[in-house]
């Protein structure tokens, strides 16, 4: 799986297009996950080759045992790795335990999307869905994640919730938080990223010995 640095999804189904990758991850650029990501995504795989839609007539993903390319399985169209709103977990929802947790509010619920989605912090697309989103994208005139949302009522979309990639709000001003909505005046101390228990930014940062009041 290649990955991309966000700039819009409108030029990232392009490239990944143009490139004929079989997929691609695509992550904003303040994108931060936990250092355990990669035992996480192998229960991602795991849960997504063995998810089954009951709310449809036909089948909507491939079960474990069926021979694929990807070790996500071939029969989806985007995974929705990071976002900052969910329906509730449908009752076809699998789940996995947070790494090094042993409260089970640090389960993680992975469901076919139905709507109701937004903020794309992290999400992957392959080969097909880069074509029709490339179609799919022209006329859209809201922001780029309600329209995903609408997309996945359509299309073979599956997610995971407390997210496994979030967007990390460093130290100092609010104001850094986002460009694109309004923030308070407050400051914060240390920096943080939602629903994600150990930073890999953080993590980084006091490995190299970053030094100051104000951490991330």
């Amino acid at each position: 799986m290649s990955m991309l640095y966000e700039v819009s999804l409108k030029c990232t189904s392009p490239r990944v297009v143009e490139a004929r990758y079989s997929s691609a991850l695509i992550i904003e650029d303040d994108a931060d996950w936990d250092v355990a990501l990669k035992s996480q995504l192998k229960n991602l795989a795991h849960r997504t080759r063995t998810l089954s839609n009951a709310g449809r007539n036909e089948s909507l993903w491939i079960t474990s045992k069926t021979p694929t390319q990807s070790p996500y399985g071939d029969d989806w169209d985007l995974l929705w790795l990071g976002n900052c709103a969910v329906p509730p977990a449908p009752d076809d929802a699998q789940t996995f335990p947070g790494e090094g947790q042993g409260d089970s509010s640090q389960m993680h619920y992975v469901f076919p999307v139905r709507g109701g989605m937004s903020c794309l912090y992290g999400y992957a697309i392959n080969y097909k869905s880069a074509r029709t989103l490339l179609g799919w994208l022209i006329d859209v005139d809201e922001p780029t994640d309600f329209a995903i949302s609408k997309y996945c009522e359509r299309y073979r979309c599956i997610a995971v919730w407390p997210e496994l990639i979030g967007s990390h709000k460093p130290a100092g001003s609010h104001a850094k938080d986002s460009s694109i909505s309004d923030t308070d005046n407050g400051w914060r101390e240390k920096g943080v990223t939602r629903n994600i228990v150990h930073s890999a930014i953080l993590d980084m940062l006091e490995k190299v010995g970053h030094q100051g009041p104000w951490l991330g």
